[in-house]
């Protein structure tokens, strides 16, 4: 009997540190699930404020991205109005230049006569009057006298044409003759800068205009045409 009493205490024994055992088991995994719930709450709180910042700082950046963007047009749409602007002026400057240049041609052959002109006093065809003949360029001889601005209703060759006839050596002598001795000399070699720069824009024009003549004539040949052309 003490021998099966001794047996039970024994299992009851072993029974209930394996119940305690268990018991401790079922609190610690329990205890375990809400370290994990609490864990993964914490990263589901983590991540929701990570994606609203996330959220945020696009916002932000394509907040900045229109703001950039508008500010590129406006300063786009200003340096377009700026340069129209300016373009607008430029031609305004053309275009009185141009009445200026034609004005003092006119007062020139009215007074020519009897009076001592100087290097200065000469409607030189530039957009800014020179001081020098080393200031006469072809370039700003052709910008000045084949500006779009101006005379459009002349042909490039009509303007070239008139220009070379007022400054022609034949015709521009009467003026040369009442140029004073000390500025005579400067005023010839403008004068010789004028001509060459004209003659050179007439015989460029002239090879433009034969290059297209050619071209329209080979058209022509080719599309079964007779073509009869007359010398420019």
């Amino acid at each position: 009997m003490e021998t099966e009493e001794l047996r039970q205490r024994m299992w009851d024994e072993s029974q209930y540190e394996y119940e305690a055992e268990a018991h401790r088991w079922m609190v610690y995994e329990e205890e375990m699930r809400r370290r994990r719930e609490r864990e993964e709450e914490k990263n589901r709180i983590i991540q929701s404020e990570v994606r609203r910042i996330q959220a945020r700082v696009r916002q932000r950046r394509d907040s900045e991205s229109q703001v950039i963007a508008q500010e590129r047009r406006r300063e786009a749409e200003r340096a377009k109005e700026r340069v129209m602007k300016e373009k607008a002026k430029a031609e305004q400057v053309m275009v009185e230049a141009w009445g200026v240049y034609e004005l003092r041609w006119a007062a020139l052959y009215a007074a020519y006569e009897g009076i001592a002109l100087k290097f200065r006093d000469i409607p030189w065809p530039l957009l800014v009057p020179p001081v020098t003949p080393e200031e006469i360029t072809a370039e700003e001889i052709a910008a000045f006298i084949l500006s779009p601005v101006h005379s459009k209703e002349q042909t490039t060759k009509e303007r070239i044409r008139a220009a070379l006839l007022r400054w022609h050596p034949d015709r521009f002598c009467r003026v040369l003759r009442g140029v004073r001795e000390s500025d005579k000399s400067a005023v010839e070699n403008g004068v010789g800068t004028v001509v060459r720069c004209l003659n050179d824009l007439l015989s460029k024009d002239n090879k433009s205009s034969q290059a297209v003549s050619t071209l329209s004539f080979q058209l022509c040949n080719l599309n079964g045409y007779s073509c009869t052309w007359s010398t420019i």
